[in-house]
């Protein structure tokens, strides 16, 4: 009996470190990564062009997400506000439990527009911003969580709950990396959330000056976050350092997650993550042109033609995410050998296209023209005996008619 416990045991640790331990797959499987080291220990790459992950760590386990649950809180109210300019009093409620979070700079009783709270709620992250937002949009803060909840449904979520508008640590509030990307993905879509997602500066309409919590660490610190098209940040004890952002490098366009970066004495190790994920892969990936439309794949011999050889060229650059010093292999499988009796637009083979010996990509040949042969070919030879052997025939019987008159 003690044995067997033991046996238990031993499987159950095998498929507890096996499932833990186990990388999970890029949408780039045929990519080598290296062993990356960043102070974040969760992250996910996203190529937008190519709706595809690029590098991720820790994307699929459920963590706190501090205000990058804003994101779900300003969407809930784009969706229920038609006008958006409408002037609205600053509730009592939104002043609820603020203290230790940044706030925006609205006053209670203050007459803004829902626009100006939207800004308050993505640019500073300004609790009292969401907050406010949740009551007028709701009637309270609890109803409009559940509307969190059902719009999180909606757009596929099933790894997060939400239990407030401002993303306090609780351990019913949390996402994974896999699920705020779906969450900003759908949200970019919307016009409004993407015009103030990628906003560094606005002025409400009661003169409160709002910049995005990008500005301030990255000139104090001299970061260069040029290519950096949009952001939201966010920070609580449990979340460590967080930091969406949405950026463009060499016409490559990413869309980055961030979370538990280390908080050091106020440094923005959340920015300096990102900057230094996006440069690596803009130093070392682009996208690579398969097949170079000038140089012939593969050329077959042509049996009897008034050409000895016919050369197959793709006719398109097929472009491929890759890294910069990629070689590739490429082997074509079909007919090596071209007669009369393969005609235009036949099927000819396929041409692979392999990389670190994984295979790449695979295009279907055909034969693009009419080729012309040489009059050697043994049916031609057979009409041509086959005429000649007619008229013999045909004098022959002449010449017999001949004899008979």
């Amino acid at each position: 009996m003690k044995i067997f416990k033991l046996f238990l045991v031993f499987c159950f640790s095998f498929l507890f470190l096996s499932y833990f331990c186990e990388a999970k797959d890029t949408d780039y499987a045929y990519l080598n990564f290296e062993n990356l080291n960043f102070k974040a220990s969760h992250f996910l790459l996203y190529n937008l062009d190519d709706e595809k992950v690029v590098y991720q760590k820790g994307s699929d386990e459920k963590i706190s997400i501090a205000s990058l649950t804003k994101i779900m809180t300003a969407m809930v109210a784009l969706l229920h506000y038609e006008d958006l300019d409408q002037p609205v009093k600053i509730p009592n409620e939104a002043f609820y439990n603020t203290s230790g979070y940044a706030m925006a700079g609205f006053k209670r009783n203050e007459t803004v527009t829902i626009r100006d709270l939207l800004y308050g709620t993505l640019l500073p992250s300004g609790v009292e911003a969401a907050q406010a937002l949740a009551v007028l949009t709701a009637g309270s803060i609890d109803n409009f969580v559940q509307m969190m909840n059902d719009l999180k449904e909606k757009i596929g979520m099933p790894s997060t709950h939400f239990s407030n508008p401002v993303g306090r640590d609780d351990i019913e509030n949390y996402s994974t990396l896999e699920d705020v990307q779906k969450l900003l993905l759908y949200a970019l879509h919307h016009e409004v959330f993407k015009e103030i997602y990628t906003t560094r500066f606005y002025e409400t309409t009661n003169h409160l000056k709002l910049y995005s919590t990008l500005v301030a660490p990255s000139e104090k610190y001299f970061l260069d976050v040029t290519n950096i098209e949009g952001s939201k940040s966010g920070f609580t004890k449990e979340a460590g350092l967080c930091l969406s952002s949405l950026a463009e490098y060499n016409g490559i366009h990413y869309l980055l997650i961030v979370a538990r970066s280390p908080y050091q004495n106020g440094f923005p190790n959340h920015i300096v993550d990102s900057l230094e994920i996006y440069n690596y892969f803009n130093d070392h990936y682009a996208y690579q042109n398969l097949f170079s439309v000038e140089e012939p794949i593969v050329t077959l011999t042509v049996q009897d033609g008034e050409i000895l050889e016919y050369p197959i060229y793709v006719e398109q650059n097929i472009p491929l995410y890759l890294d910069k010093e990629a070689i590739f292999d490429y082997h074509y499988e079909g007919i090596n050998v071209l007669n009369r009796k393969i005609k235009k637009n036949d099927y000819l083979g396929k041409i692979h296209v392999y990389y670190h010996q994984q295979l790449l990509y695979s295009q279907d040949v055909y034969l693009k023209e009419t080729l012309k042969y040489r009059y050697t070919d043994y049916k031609i030879i057979g009409l041509f005996l086959t005429f000649v052997f007619l008229v013999f025939l045909i004098l022959k019987f002449r010449k017999k008619s001949k004899k008979k008159k």
